[in-house]
């Protein structure tokens, strides 16, 4: 093996020289789901128009009875918004990405030694959560009960509210890609690839599809912000069927997860094949806030659902989740047509349905002013994390997830999303101090150093 600390090959490989992708983009990672949603909601509408959804279920397959009026009043009115989001977004990112680490802390951080410490603090978190969220789980419910009759639910209503020791089962979505990673560079161990990844699928069976979802895209990133220089000359190029493979192992976990918490529900709808229970599932997550987001604009617009809200009160619209007192925001658990203002039709089963809404409604037009204050910040911070190595660019993943759902849900605020941010800067931190300075130095120092497997 050889390891050459020279300035000159840091600086060729520092992460800065790795340009980001076009996909990485604000805008990209914002508007693209919000033209899925549309896709999936005109699809939807038109499949059981034609007489394919089993009778009686259309509110339950497809999340909505009467489609929304689709009018160039609340069309403009959305169009603004996504407008604004992606602007200052795209503001915060370049300005992000503008910032130049020194070039110590690039060394620091690119190496096998701290890549290796920073994923292990990151999986001990990991471990420490999992094991908890599963005590509390067993003392509420039996596991096999649970999987064995499709009602994996039971695991989320196990667990508080509250953030507290179980919340650092999220951890896993980042050590599981970060040890893929590691092991692709085979400087880490299968079991412990093994085991983190095991620890992903344990958090998924409780946070449903959101873990498994930012797992994969804080490793795309993370790969994304490997130095063209530090791939072998052997390693093939990503292909055309590898992205297919990568995709249709993805829809097959989310159909066995699916099956597993919400299979009495599709039964009960006429629904008995677990793939078409997937695709019904998915196309309903898609639809339904392009649904509520085209009925409360349609209704802001008309003048049916005025709600202007507080210049004081409606900053709780940008605090985080664990801040906010729970009676100023909506109880998730089942929302009904009075929670728009009997604006639009959905399920009550459906609680992401429009962050555009669910902002509006909480905390009124104030709301989307100090929330729209937020994706500069987002945006810088996903920008400079780019900036720096692998392991701590995959936490850029993170902010590009929650781009990716402002479609449906506002993320940034969340617990999950302000405890991943926190537990980078955190292990970051500490691995970066558990290597000497002084040895760094004198390896630079001396070139190129090299060692035996």
């Amino acid at each position: 093996m050889h390891f050459d600390f020279s300035p000159k090959a840091a600086a060729d490989n520092s992460p800065q020289s790795s340009t980001a992708t076009w996909w990485l983009a604000p805008a990209v990672l914002i508007l693209l789901p919000v033209l899925g949603s549309f896709t999936a909601w005109a699809s939807l509408i038109g499949w059981c128009s034609a007489g394919k959804c089993p009778t009686g279920s259309l509110l339950n397959l497809r999340g909505f009875l009467q489609p929304a009026p689709f009018t160039i009043a609340g069309v403009t009115l959305l169009a603004v918004w996504y407008g604004m989001v992606v602007v200052l977004a795209t503001i915060g990112w370049r300005l992000g990405l503008g910032t130049t680490p020194t070039q110590e802390f690039v060394e620091r951080t690119t190496s096998t030694n701290f890549e290796r410490r920073y994923f292990f603090l990151i999986l001990a978190v990991s471990t420490i959560g999992v094991a908890y969220a599963y005590y509390r789980i067993t003392a509420a419910t039996s596991i096999v009960d649970a999987l064995t009759t499709q009602t994996g639910n039971a695991f989320t209503e196990a667990l508080p509210d509250s953030a507290g020791i179980a919340t650092l089962r999220y951890a896993t979505i980042l050590a599981a890609p970060i040890s893929v990673y590691l092991w692709r560079k085979k400087v880490l161990h299968p079991g412990f690839v093994l085991w983190a990844v095991l620890l992903l699928v344990a958090n998924s069976m409780v946070a449903s599809r959101l873990s498994l979802l930012m797992a994969v895209v804080v490793y795309v990133v993370l790969q994304t912000a490997v130095p063209r220089k530090s791939v072998g000359a052997d390693r093939k190029s990503l292909r055309p069927w590898h992205i297919i493979t990568a995709v249709a192992i993805m829809f097959l976990m989310l159909t066995a997860l699916n099956y597993v918490r919400n299979g009495n529900y599709y039964r009960d709808a006429g629904v008995s094949n677990p793939i078409a229970m997937n695709l019904y599932q998915s196309g309903a997550y898609l639809a339904v806030p392009a649904q509520v987001s085209m009925g409360v604009s349609d209704a802001i617009m008309r003048g049916t659902f005025d709600k202007p809200g507080s210049v004081v009160a409606s900053v709780s619209a940008a605090l985080p989740s664990f801040l906010v007192p729970a009676h100023e925001v909506r109880a998730k658990e089942s929302l009904g047509a009075d929670s728009y203002d009997f604006s639009v039709s959905f399920a009550p089963n459906f609680t992401t349905n429009s962050e555009f809404a669910d902002i509006y409604t909480d905390f009124g037009a104030w709301g989307w002013l100090y929330t729209l204050l937020l994706f500069p910040l987002a945006g810088y911070v996903f920008g400079r994390f780019l900036t720096y190595g692998p392991v701590i660019a995959g936490s850029a993943g993170v902010i590009a997830y929650c781009f990716a759902e402002v479609w449906r849900i506002q993320l940034l605020t969340q617990g999950i999303t302000v405890f991943l941010v926190l537990l980078t800067l955190v292990c970051v931190f500490v691995a970066a101090r558990g290597q000497s300075p002084t040895k760094l130095e004198d390896m630079v120092s001396r070139g190129n150093v090299k060692s035996s497997d």
